[in-house]
């Protein structure tokens, strides 16, 4: 029992390093109607599966989304790319629920219509198939200004009118219709934006001048809301968007090389046939353990993680370091995972180090739902332990 769960954990972890997780939906075998609006689709559904998350229920077929891979030019580090896609489905769980809806990667906004919805508002209007407006959403420039600059007037004028947006995620909500169909019941964008802005110039050699700029915060969500609202007229433009809802969620990313992703700031759920968006502030944040941010901010928090470190450091003679990242919703620990690397030197002490940290886990995260990986090397988990706090026994696998 605890390997078929374990395969699951990893496959939903494998996907993460994609554009979804676990529950990968098609956009399936399309019955055309007269209506484009009353688009179905055939829906074979997969039994959903009992894991630590709530997921969203399957169809067969998968097929991906239309910008599948893209993300990877707008957002460079990561773990924000993995944290904008789970993080909308968690903001989208509030109006799609889990028991009436099926997940889809996104349909409607295109490859190309993203990187135009990239550039800059000055810049002509991008060529696309698409229907939606193609202008650029970023900050406007003297396009002819920068074209007859110099290097270091390129680069002023870079800086001085940084890009905020970084990126657009699309995921689609889908209910069924009746006779084995499901139609699309709503629709969640994700809009992504820097912290800092990091740019690259290009002289008549041809050799690259980068440069960086620290955003500051409150500019860049004025900038945020604003954006949101204008995605969502666009969005109101397609036939099969006018009538259902629209999640909206607002994304900071963090810097080049953070070892923990950006968070949401705040959402929007726009009702079927409107435009308006009236946002909402989200409280979530991650924290690196054990680190003086996390001292000042969570100073309780920071203290059991540091005792729990000490009592592995007491236990275990080849101890080598614990870190932890904890999402925090609403000021509170919802979900830490825990990496120790240690050094091995059998199988024995690997089963009796793993019963020991499973342990601690219980005795100082009774509450929170916890993961911990137990590594001898960088790319070598030796155990796995998953604490949930509804479930009296943890799920303990050992390599």
């Amino acid at each position: 029992m605890y390997k078929k769960l374990l395969a699951i954990v990893c496959s939903s972890l494998i996907l993460l390093s994609g554009c979804l997780p676990l529950d990968n939906l098609k956009r399936n075998e399309v019955e055309k109607e007269d209506s484009s609006e009353n688009k179905n689709e055939k829906a074979i559904p997969i039994p959903n599966v009992n894991s630590q998350e709530d997921y969203y229920k399957s169809l067969k077929n998968y097929e991906p989304g239309v910008a599948r891979g893209e993300i990877s030019y707008g957002v460079d580090n990561r773990i924000d790319v993995d944290e904008v896609v789970t993080g909308l489905m968690r903001l989208s769980k509030d109006t799609f629920s889990i028991d009436d809806y099926y997940f889809q990667e996104g349909q409607y906004i295109q490859k190309d219509t993203i990187r135009n919805w990239l550039g800059r508002s000055s810049e002509k209007d991008g060529e696309s198939s698409s229907a939606f407006l193609q202008k650029g959403l970023n900050p406007a420039i003297n396009e002819k200004a920068y074209k007859n600059a110099d290097v270091d007037k390129r680069k002023e004028m870079l800086k001085n009118n940084p890009k905020m947006l970084s990126y657009i995620v699309e995921q689609n909500y889908l209910k069924d219709s009746g006779d084995n169909s499901v139609k699309l019941g709503g629709i969640s964008i994700a809009l992504s934006f820097n912290s800092t802005y990091y740019y690259t110039v290009t002289d008549k050699q041809g050799l690259l001048h980068r440069g960086e700029k620290n955003l500051d915060n409150s500019k860049v969500k004025e900038f945020a809301y604003k954006t949101g609202q204008e995605v969502v007229n666009r969005l109101r433009q397609h036939p099969e968007l006018q009538d259902v809802p629209i999640v909206v969620g607002l994304f900071m990313e963090e810097e080049h090389g953070a070892v923990v992703p950006g968070n949401y700031f705040a959402t929007s759920v726009v009702k079927a046939g409107q435009t308006s968006v009236d946002w909402e502030k989200v409280n979530e944040d991650y924290y690196f353990f054990p680190s003086d941010r996390a001292e000042e901010d969570h100073r309780e928090d920071h203290a059991v993680f540091t005792q729990f470190q000490a009592e592995i450091t007491e236990y275990f003679p080849n101890y080598i370091g614990v870190i932890g990242k904890a999402l925090y919703r609403n000021d509170k620990i919802a979900k830490m995972t825990i990496e120790i690397p240690m050094q091995f030197k059998g199988k024995a002490e690997v089963i009796s180090f793993t019963q020991y940290v499973n342990y601690l886990v219980k005795q100082y995260y009774p509450d929170e739902t916890v993961e911990v990986n137990i590594k001898s090397s960088i790319d070598k988990i030796e155990s796995l332990i998953i604490s949930d706090p509804t479930k009296e026994d943890s799920m303990v696998h050992i390599y």
